[in-house]
């Protein structure tokens, strides 16, 4: 895809309510989220995913789809990507732990894939095992109100559903012992059941949730952006890209963008409006009939 081909910049304004405070500028690291259905195709199955990349500073302070073959976002990189495929009821992981990323047999697989240029890094040698690699292309991000909001990515690995012990048994059964691929594009992610039947079969982006924090350090220790409890805050997505606000968590609360927030208060405007010329009161919607 070519850089003129990518989705126009979104416009954002800079958050009020005093709740940011932006620390002194410098590269650092970016980590994203996102927890999806897979769709009709594979009843039952979930995925979550997890993502780290280092983004010169600089890069963060533009605006819009971004190449990183050249200018500020050169140098650019995924440092590891991680998967999980699981049962529904299981739950997906919680990325912040470390700990949490094994497998756990029958209801949720773990896949764990880094960068070569990791492998001596003992943040990643302790969650990525022995599987380093030059598994990514990083082609583009995209940059919103000083964060990293999408990447273009391909990634060179497939994951198997499969116990890897190598009994009957897929690990997890909603898998059905399918192999799947994972890519990355500016407005989201698609995981692809490659050996489905009729695949690949793309997985469905209805409900996705996508969650990316700037940080100014290489690490998980100084956040670009925190609340005023100095709590990390992240940039949240909806399933076709579309900035909604910033939170502490992929499922948290998020705090509307200026623009989103007047949507908001229009929409319930015109509802009330409506209900009031047909005579109701303003809470009759939230009323049972006997």
């Amino acid at each position: 895809m070519s850089l003129k081909s990518l989705p126009a910049a979104l416009k954002t304004a800079a958050l009020s309510l005093g709740l940011l405070l932006q620390a002194p500028a410098h590269a650092g690291l970016i980590s994203g989220s996102w927890d999806p259905l897979f769709g009709s195709a594979l009843p039952g199955l979930n995925w979550s995913a997890y993502a780290e990349l280092s983004v010169p500073d600089a890069c963060t302070n533009t605006s819009g789809p971004q190449t990183v073959a050249s200018g500020v976002c050169a140098g650019s990189k995924v440092l590891a990507v991680f998967l999980q495929l699981y049962d529904t009821g299981f739950g997906a992981l919680d990325w912040s732990n470390p700990a949490s990323y094994a497998s756990s047999p029958p209801g949720s697989a773990t896949f764990a894939i880094c960068d070569s240029s990791v492998s001596g890094n003992s943040a990643y040698t302790s969650r990525c095992n022995s599987n380093f690699g030059n598994y990514f292309g990083l082609s583009a991000l995209r940059i919103d109100g000083g964060s990293v909001v999408g990447l273009q990515a391909s990634v060179g690995a497939t994951f198997a559903a499969v116990n890897p012990g190598g009994g009957p048994d897929s690990w997890p059964s909603t898998a059905l012992r399918n192999n799947f691929t994972l890519d990355f594009g500016l407005d989201g992610p698609s995981l692809f059941c490659v050996t489905c039947p009729d695949g690949p079969v793309k997985s469905s982006s209805d409900g996705l949730r996508q969650f990316f924090v700037t940080y100014t350090s290489n690490d998980t220790s100084t956040p670009k952006f925190t609340d005023s409890t100095g709590k990390a805050l992240g940039v949240v997505l909806d399933d076709k890209g579309q900035v909604l606000g910033r939170a502490t968590s992929i499922n948290a609360q998020f705090v509307p963008e200026p623009g989103g927030l007047a949507l908001v208060l229009a929409a319930l405007g015109a509802a009330a409006l409506a209900r009031r010329r047909r005579g109701l009161p303003a809470t009759a919607a939230h009323r049972h009939a006997p």
